[in-house]
């Protein structure tokens, strides 16, 4: 292989699994605390759910591949950059806690990414549990290949299952989400989707996240929860089709302090909005 890409996830992806839990799963994890430089993305939209008996015999087997590509942009920047979220139906008749590693290769281009147990993570789905893996990304400014792409995954006695799959959506199309604030209201300038803005801490905590709509949103229900006044570092801008089917736009961080208050107003948080 000409080029090995190691896993590794950044800062401005976390929000998409929020996106998604909030918007499709209809269910709401605001507080909880994540690793900021292992940020998650993407796991509830990857799946369409089947129910697959346990595959006999000591090797791993895959049933199921689903993959989910987000397009990043930096707050105030104008390239992009792909990230790939994986979901595996994988078992292992020695159990899943057997599994040891899972590469992704893309063949024409001579392309690995390898991935590690403290890589993944397991998600209840369907009656089993899938093997879910995010942020793999592109080269800046370039698009993951398009075309066939295989799974390999390997338990601990080095018995190996494969899966192909074909990675076909279209590169970089449609438009990022952007914002201005004006007085007390944040300006929105729509993308390809309906927009969310998720506030986070320092620590990568999810301090909160709300729609937005097209044009003039006010900033009093944003920054009523004293935990976003006090401890608001950076956020986010997220969008989707409307169908939840295509891919999601990320664009960010920015950054909190600096966007929603004035010098004066951060030495006093706490009475910002009463």
């Amino acid at each position: 292989m000409k080029g090995q890409k190691t896993f590794r996830a950044v800062p401005r992806i976390r929000g998409a699994a929020f996106f998604f839990k909030s918007y499709i799963l209809k269910t709401r994890h605001l507080g909880k605390k994540v690793p900021s430089a292992l940020l998650k993305i993407l796991v509830a939209p990857l799946l369409v759910f089947f129910v697959f008996p346990s595959c006999s015999g000591r090797y791993p087997r895959i049933h199921e591949v689903r993959y989910r590509i987000v397009f990043l942009q930096g707050a105030n920047d104008t390239s992009k950059q792909e990230s790939l979220s994986l979901a595996l139906d994988v078992t292992d008749e020695d159990g899943i806690e057997d599994l040891e590693a899972v590469a992704l290769v893309q063949d024409a281009e001579e392309l690995y990414w390898k991935i590690r147990r403290d890589q993944w993570e397991w998600r209840s789905f369907g009656g089993g549990k899938w093997l879910v893996t995010s942020g793999l990304l592109s080269q800046p400014g370039k698009p993951f290949p398009r075309g066939e792409y295989r799974v390999v995954v390997t338990d601990l006695a080095g018995y190996r299952a494969e899966r192909e799959f074909s990675l076909r959506a279209e590169p970089f199309w449609g438009t990022f989400p952007s914002i201005q604030k004006k007085d007390d209201m944040i300006v929105l300038t729509p993308g390809s989707g309906s927009t969310l803005i998720v506030l986070t801490s320092s620590t990568g905590t999810v301090l909160g996240s709300f729609p937005l709509k097209r044009g003039e949103n006010p900033l009093k229900p944003i920054l009523a929860s004293p935990a976003i006044r006090t401890q608001v570092k950076e956020f986010y801008l997220y969008s989707k089709t409307s169908d939840g089917e295509g891919p999601i736009w990320v664009k960010g961080p920015y950054e909190g302090s600096k966007f929603f208050f004035s010098r004066e107003e951060a030495k006093d948080p706490v009475q910002k909005i009463q």
